[in-house]
């Protein structure tokens, strides 16, 4: 029997379905002009309709019509159902991969894929020593901008969402060849630090009253990481009531943030050389504030966050390239603000200077205020040719809440003007929040809900299952799973619904060891590699089973023993074949959640298949084999999924 076996790491199924039906549209004398390289291959939502759908007879028809006529005089079909009809028996004669094809409705041809097909594509997935989906994207360099706290705050939900869809869009992308470079955008400098800062000095000051702010700050130090990121959330507090409530000290910030923008400025001129856009000293002479004091509660402050950020991402699982700071790119923004102030794009307006955006039906925005300050939307302008002079890439994706779209799009539409090229480079995508039944947060008022305490609680919650199953584990092993199956239950509720939606997260359905969960599909995982480590244990070796060679003789036994795959054999080969065709979905949309639910579908047929079948038959050695390669297809593609989202896995639960 002649081999059909596809390169799987090359071609997706549907891919691979679709070049059979060009083939069969060339045979029939259409023209390779009106065919679509892509042709679509659809699953028909009532499984009796068959495996596969080609839907496109009806367009088709209509361009032959208009275009070539003289087409469907030769095939003897004047209606898009007659052509449909051409098309199935033409296919049909392909034995070997189509069992049926038949017509329905005004023109849908339905397909059936033979057991040997099937089983045939499995070869190539367990030929894969690596999983390496369709390399659409390779030579292409995305930076992938995400996350984007700021410090002197603590990382909350909010941030933590985004971290964990930016990780996982950054895998999928990889997943196709591209080259990620993931990257972090903080908001170093700003009122709020200013707050963070008079708050750090007034608490000192309370609890240290004996000693100078300097010697305070020393003694800081001593605290651990996390007594110090603690103290910052209060300090943030203190000085955002402050700021609210008492004018004189709401003053006394806006003179702060002057001198933490002077810090910033002099790192980058001590760092780069770079020629100052706003004179900030001019402010030291004017104001009370102790400079010095500022510069180091601003640069211990700030470095304690970073710190802070860097342990939370080690937790989370990932690892930022590079760093972006707005007391950096904000000097940048000012320089190309005035120069094309000078051209016209910006306008000035009361003192400040504005991208007037009501002439594209827009906002208008300020760029820089009538302090002489860079606004957030001057840093972001700034931000962008930054990026792409350490990153020369062909994409820059940048993920945000979806709370600040309009302002994006005024930016977009500034950087459209000053920098078209890079412009066109650029994407913005945006996602819904998180909500949880505690409420909403607010970081004014201390009660932010911090993305530790929802792995914590998490882990939590987890280790209290675990303590209570009849399955022995070491108090580490306890340790070590909880926080494994605690982030993956947090992380896949987070990704299994699309981006853009607000998110409800519910603890008693995102930890369940049933249901659409992370704990689910991990557990399903765990018992895929448990049969086959029985098998491993029985003697059952199934020798050289994932090379192509047995591969074809297993299928050829089956052929001649007309051996036919049940239907949960059927069902859970054709899901799991279906996986590269998930990934190219996943990185041409920006979409993990077609993984995410991917995955569930995958455990849910697997399981109903370890339910219904005997997947190891001492009497038949054959369906033995078969039934283990097409578990050890689902513990490849779990494994791989699951890394995709960025999910560990766990040996046992």
């Amino acid at each position: 029997m002649q081999s059909l076996r596809t390169s799987m790491s090359t071609n997706s199924l549907t891919q691979t379905l679709s070049s059979h039906i060009v083939e069969t549209l060339l045979q029939l004398g259409i023209p390779n002009t009106l065919i679509d390289s892509s042709v679509l291959i659809e699953r028909p939502a009532d499984p009796s309709h068959g495996h596969f759908a080609f839907p496109a007879s009806m367009s088709l028809f209509g361009k032959l019509k208009k275009e070539n006529p003289s087409v469907l005089d030769t095939l003897h079909v004047s209606n898009p159902r007659e052509l449909a009809a051409k098309i199935a028996v033409t296919l049909e004669e392909n034995k070997e991969i189509f069992k049926s094809v038949s017509v329905a409705g005004p023109g849908f041809v339905n397909m059936t894929l033979t057991d040997t097909f099937l089983t045939q594509n499995l070869s190539s997935l367990l030929l894969e020593e690596h999983i390496s989906g369709p390399q659409l994207l390779q030579g292409k360099e995305i930076l992938v901008e995400f996350t984007d706290p700021n410090p002197f705050k603590e990382l909350h939900i909010g941030h933590l969402y985004s971290n964990v869809i930016g990780e996982a869009i950054s895998r999928v992308l990889e997943s196709q060849g591209a080259q990620v470079h993931r990257v972090c955008y903080q908001g170093d400098v700003g009122m709020h630090v200013a707050k963070s800062v008079w708050g750090m000095k007034k608490l000192l000051q309370q609890q240290f009253p004996e000693v100078s702010i300097m010697a305070a700050v020393d003694k800081m130090e001593e605290k651990t990481l996390s007594e110090k990121v603690n103290f910052l959330g209060k300090s943030y507090a203190t000085g955002a009531s402050a700021y609210k409530d008492e004018p004189a000290s709401a003053e006394q910030m806006k003179d702060i943030n002057y001198l933490t923008f002077l810090s910033g400025q002099e790192n980058l001129v001590e760092q780069t050389g770079w020629e100052p856009q706003v004179d900030y000293k001019q402010y030291v002479a004017q104001t009370a504030q102790n400079y010095d004091e500022v510069k180091k509660l601003y640069t211990r402050g700030r470095a304690w966050s970073l710190a802070y950020f860097d342990s939370m991402y080690q937790r989370i699982g990932m690892k930022f390239e590079d760093f972006f700071y707005e007391s950096v790119v904000g000097e940048f923004g000012i320089k190309i603000v005035r120069e094309f102030l000078a051209k016209g794009v910006f306008v000035e307006s009361e003192g400040a200077v504005i991208f007037p955006g009501e002439k594209y039906n827009l906002h208008n925005r300020v760029f820089i205020n009538s302090l002489g300050l860079p606004t957030y939307e001057a840093k972001e302008l700034g931000l962008a040719p930054e990026k792409y002079r350490r990153f020369k890439y062909d994409t820059s994706l940048i993920i945000t809440g979806n709370e600040i779209d309009e302002y994006f799009k005024v930016l977009l539409k500034a950087l459209e003007i000053t920098n078209p090229d890079l412009r066109a480079k650029t994407v913005h995508m945006s996602h819904g929040m998180v909500r949880l039944p505690e409420g909403k947060m607010s970081s004014r008022t201390g009660k932010i809900i911090t993305a530790e305490w929802l792995m914590d609680e998490a882990h939590s919650r987890i280790e209290k299952v675990l303590a209570d199953t009849r399955q022995t584990f070491t108090k580490a092993e306890r340790t070590e799973i909880s926080e494994v199956v605690g982030l993956s239950a947090i992380k896949f509720a987070f990704l299994k619904q699309s981006i853009g939606k607000d998110i409800a997260f519910d603890f008693d359905e995102s930890l369940a060891f049933t249901g659409n969960s992370g704990p689910y599909i991990l557990y399903s995982l765990v018992r895929a590699k448990s049969v086959l480590a029985k098998a491993s244990e029985a003697g059952i070796t199934v020798k050289n089973r994932y090379s192509a060679e047995h591969i074809d003789i297993l299928v050829n036994s089956l052929t001649q023993s007309k051996v036919a795959l049940q239907k949960n054999e059927k069902d859970l080969l054709l899901n799991v074949l279906m996986y590269f065709d998930t990934l190219s979905q996943s990185a041409s949309e920006y979409a993990p959640h077609h993984i995410a639910n991917y995955l569930f579908v995958v455990a849910q047929s697997f399981n109903a298949f370890y339910s219904e079948s005997k997947i190891i038959d001492e009497s038949d050695a054959h369906v033995t084999e078969l039934r283990l390669a097409i578990t050890q297809s689902v513990v490849k593609v779990l494994m791989h999924g699951l890394s995709t989202l960025g999910i560990k896995t766990v040996e046992k639960m």
